[in-house]
């Protein structure tokens, strides 16, 4: 049974009582993640967060993780570069157990599960939106920590916006997006690339990315889509611990083939319908290892199809929908075979009602049902109770979620094991948003309180995964958004987390405090100007040499963006990434870059 902590009711008491204040309006978008419907993002029952392609550009954002470090309750963390893998962790949950979707299609990989965040740019992104807490009952399998789902745009009419960059250590960036409509039809296509190098030998590092999304109206009230997607990564490996490794290299590829199709059906009700294949492929190769291992290669693929059908029934906003999904394993290496084609088919049925119970209250409840032969099945019930008037709203949630054993963890040569369950979680959430008029803001503060077991660890002495772990995490996040001046606003967020295992020892790589802020203003004659600081306080981390436990200390970094109107539809972009040139570690062993100052010309035609 999940208990409320007494610190949630003392962080969250003042809140309800700031409730009766009239708010200022801050978002003018919605999130579809939270809901599985689109809801004003400002009066969403849940915690999340939402950052559009306008903050993306005005940050001067290249990747989707340079904009997930200013959400509250998560930190990300990359090992090293660009390139280099970078893990989220949200509400000190693993990261392997928060679900990405790229528009409602899942890209957590079967493997070993996770996502490797260095991957997506931020581009042909209409938004990026992360929702927090326990969200199987809508979502199945990897939803503990929350959903990030990154939504593509849309075609809002004729026009192209490019943009060519360059600068500290041969950086070199293109980005491209294009849209069309016409005759009922709607194109856009999205193409962009990230060139670096180091300092040392074999010390560089690529990235590309290529989308594409037609889209048709077959008859009124129908809408029949296309989306083809295209992300790749290649990393140079100049070192191995004291050893130099002139011509190792990693190669990262994921595809992305969609086709959605939404119908009206009559005055209140929607069909959804989504087909979808996902391929991921993993390279490794050394040609100069002296113990043999020269070459690896992982193909991961999933193949799904998702139903749903929303309805309206009085007060009742009904969801009710399925998903079948089959996930395929093949990896190897210059040793031989270890996984050929495994695979393993995952059914489920979920539904959901929102139900309004008097003026300014509603109730949504959710249950879903996952069934796997290699697992069993679960079941994820979610209950939410809130109240809102606005962008005044206060709510509270419990809910299960699970993640299922991946295949690696069920099959791989002797490690492998066949009869591992799911990890389970329980989770209890207390939530307010209330404005700050004197401010011209808003503020929410959301204190949650997360038991985990049946987690998969490593077990030493039978030498193969088990479900031998445990762990809690309590926390408040905070969050705070308010405008500056005609067009400018203001974003700020901090974090308390107490993350721990069974035996309560802390979590590694989950700081006990964390924050962000970001500005984005005019700053006169046309010129446009940003600033962001991302905090992340001391942590426990694993030493990469002697694997024991080492406190790793905190940092703090800041980037700044300019954009300058040259002429008519030109702008020159300026951007500085750790500005104050500090020296750190994300990931211990890992130094992160210096200052880098990059020089770009952006053109928008219309």
């Amino acid at each position: 049974m999940v208990r409320i902590r007494p610190f949630l009711v003392a962080v969250l008491f003042p809140v309800a009582v700031c409730l009766a204040q009239q708010p200022p309006t801050v978002h003018d978008t919605v999130v579809v993640t939270a809901t599985g419907e689109p809801v004003p993002a400002d009066q969403v029952p849940a915690a999340s967060t939402v950052i559009t392609a306008e903050e993306m550009q005005a940050l001067g954002a290249v990747s989707v993780a340079d904009v997930l470090r200013l959400v509250p309750g998560a930190t990300l963390l990359q090992s090293g570069r660009d390139n280099d893998t970078a893990s989220l962790f949200v509400r000190g949950t693993s990261s392997t157990q928060t679900l990405v979707l790229f528009d409602g299609v899942r890209l957590n990989s079967p493997y070993f599960g996770g996502y490797d965040w260095s991957l997506p740019l931020a581009l042909g992104l209409d938004r990026v939106e992360v929702v927090r807490g326990p969200y199987s009952a809508l979502y199945g399998g990897d939803a503990l920590g929350g959903v990030v789902q990154l939504v593509p745009s849309r075609a809002a009419g004729d026009g192209v916006r490019a943009l060519v960059e360059g600068g500290s250590q041969q950086w070199r960036r293109t980005d491209v997006e294009a849209s069309a409509v016409g005759d009922g039809v709607e194109l856009l296509a999205a193409g962009g690339s990230r060139d670096g190098s180091g300092t040392l030998a074999n010390d560089g590092f690529w990235s590309r990315e290529g989308m594409v999304e037609v889209s048709a109206a077959p008859f009124e009230g129908g809408k029949l889509g296309l989306l083809l997607r295209r992300a790749a990564s290649h990393t140079e490996v100049p070192f191995s611990g004291a050893l130099a490794t002139p011509h190792r290299f990693t190669a990262e590829g994921e595809n992305l083939a969609a086709l959605p199709f939404h119908a009206k059906l009559g005055s209140d009700g929607e069909l959804e319908l989504v087909a979808s294949r996902v391929e991921r492929a993993l390279t490794y190769r050394d040609p100069d290892d002296p113990g043999g291992f020269v070459a690896s290669d992982t193909e991961a693929d999933s193949d799904e199809l998702h139903a749903a059908l929303h309805e309206r029934w009085g007060a009742h906003a009904v969801t009710l929908g399925g998903e079948w999904r089959r996930d395929t394993v093949t990896d190897g290496s210059s040793f031989g075979p270890d996984l050929a084609g495994v695979r393993i088919a995952t059914r489920a049925w979920f539904l959901q009602d929102q139900l309004a119970l008097a003026p300014r209250w509603e109730l949504l409840a959710g249950l879903r049902w996952d069934d796997a032969a290699a697992w069993g099945r679960e079941w994820s019930p979610r209950l939410t109770l809130a109240w809102g008037d606005g962008v005044r709203r206060a709510w509270a949630s419990y809910g299960r979620a699970f993640r299922a054993p991946s295949l690696g963890e069920l099959y791989y040569p002797f490690s492998g094991n066949s009869t591992l369950r799911p990890e389970r979680s329980r989770s209890f959430e207390l939530g307010a948003a209330f404005p700050v008029p004197a401010a011209r803001g808003a503020l929410q503060v959301v204190g949650f309180s997360n038991r985990e077991t049946d987690l998969i660890d490593f077990d030493l002495v039978a030498f193969r995964f088990a479900n031998i772990s445990r762990a809690l995490q309590d926390g408040v996040e905070a969050s705070w958004i308010a405008a500056v001046g005609t067009r400018g606003r203001v974003e700020a967020a901090l974090t308390w987390l107490d993350a721990r295992d069974g035996s309560g020892a802390p979590l590694l790589r989950r700081p006990t405090w964390s924050g962000a802020l970001a500005l984005i203003a005019p700053l006169g004659g046309g010129v446009e100007g940003s600033a962001s600081l991302v905090w992340v306080g001391a942590r426990t981390d694993a030493d990469p040499l002697t694997f024991a436990d080492v406190r790793q200390p905190g940092f703090a970094t800041v980037n700044l963006a300019a954009k300058v109107p040259l002429a008519s539809r030109f702008s020159a972009r300026l951007r500085i990434e750790n500005a104050a040139d500090r020296s750190y570690e994300e990931v211990r062993g890992y130094p992160a870059p210096g200052r880098r100052v990059m020089v770009g010309l952006e053109t928008v035609l219309r």
